[in-house]
This record gives C-alpha cells, structure tokens and sequence, in this order.
C-alpha cells in the first residue's frame, strides 16, 4: 500500500462540491487546471495518476515544455509520445488516465479492473485499500496528549469528530511509536559509527600532513 504525504498546499474534496484551487506541479496538472474552470476532485487525480504511471514506466514526463505556456498547450492537446518498448496493455491503461474531457475519465475503482494493472496479482482483482478502525479510546493514549499539553475535551472533540488535525495525527501516530523508536535508534547508531570512522579518517589524515 502507498501513503500520500506532503500536503503543503492540498485541498479537501467533498463529493458533490468543485473545487478551484490550482494544487501540484503543472507538469501533473490536468486540463481543466490549466483552463481555471471548477473541477471534480478524483477526475484531477485520475489524470495526476496517469501522468505518475507514465513516468515510472518511461522515466520521462509525457508534458514538458520550455516555459508554463508551451507545457500548458501540450497539455491541452494532450499529445504524448509512446515509447516502443511499452506493452499495449500499459499503453491502453495510460490512456484511461490522460483523457481530455474530465467527464470520461474513468473511476480508479474501474481502472483497478484493469489487466495490466492486476498482471501477477493472484487474488481475485485488486480492491480499493480500506483503512482499519482505529480504538479512539485507547486511555493510555489520551493521557500522553494530556501530558502534551492538550485539554481532554479538545483531545475528544478531535478523535469523535474525525477532525484529522494535528491532535489526532499525534493520537494516530502512537500506534507506530514502538517501531518507530526502534529504528530511529538503529538508524542514529548507524549514523553514529559512520560519523566516528569519518572522524577518525579525518584526523589520521591531519596526523599524516604534520
């Protein structure tokens, strides 16, 4: 499974609502960016998708340009090299993805479906990740955001709201903590060692010059 981060500048999808936010790098940006109107959220993934596929397989971008306007045109053309070493069915997937009317794109949960996409799954077709419940009662838990500084009655409000604040992140990520702990301590010794043979190097060489 793959986790998404970096939301520096992201926005939040309501179904039934568009949004208007220009978000991500232009070269992953879809059409209708590009055009400023209002869009639908999973349609502007859809394409972003496609654009990720596409460079994984090929190690290029299939939009790129000298400046934003030539990118910008590319992209509304939706003009794109096929490389002849890619397969026809990766090239029949790719082209799911980039479709210039938003409308057309199909779902995720449909390109999922998709042969190329399954090739070498030996279940039955790939589904949709669907996160575990969460124990949001975890006593223990709250009494370490209490020790944090945060109030029982904002730590409950967050967790029974499903806020996804900085609170319960906090709350979320101490389900992890252990492992967590036990490699950053693994991966500090290891720094450690390396800093310690760089020094010794160092000095022995500083020894040698005098």
């Amino acid at each position: 499974n793959i986790k998404i981060v970096d939301f520096g500048f992201s926005n939040q999808f309501y179904f039934g609502r568009k949004l208007d936010t220009f978000c991500g790098s232009p070269p992953y940006a879809a059409p209708e960016l590009f055009l400023g109107k209002e869009y639908n959220g999973p349609e502007v993934d859809v394409w972003s998708l496609g654009v990720v596929l596409y460079a994984l397989v090929t190690g290029t971008l299939p939009f790129d340009g000298s400046n934003l306007k030539k990118l910008r045109d590319r992209v509304l053309k939706c003009k794109y090299k096929i490389p002849f070493y890619m397969s026809l069915d990766c090239e029949n997937v790719i082209k799911k993805f980039l479709i210039l009317n938003p409308s057309k794109r199909p779902s995720l949960r449909k390109i999922m479906k998709d042969k190329w996409i399954n090739f070498g799954y030996e279940g039955d077709e790939l589904k949709p990740y669907v996160e575990s419940d969460f124990d949001f009662n975890d006593e223990k838990k709250i009494e370490r955001l209490t020790e944090m500084g945060y109030e029982r009655d904002e730590i409950s409000d967050s967790l029974m709201n499903r806020k996804y604040d900085d609170l319960m992140a906090n709350y979320l990520l101490m389900d992890n903590a252990e492992v967590n702990i036990s490699h950053t301590l693994l991966i500090t010794s290891t720094l450690l060692i390396i800093f310690c043979r760089m020094t010794s190097v160092v000095r022995c060489r500083v020894r040698f010059s005098h």
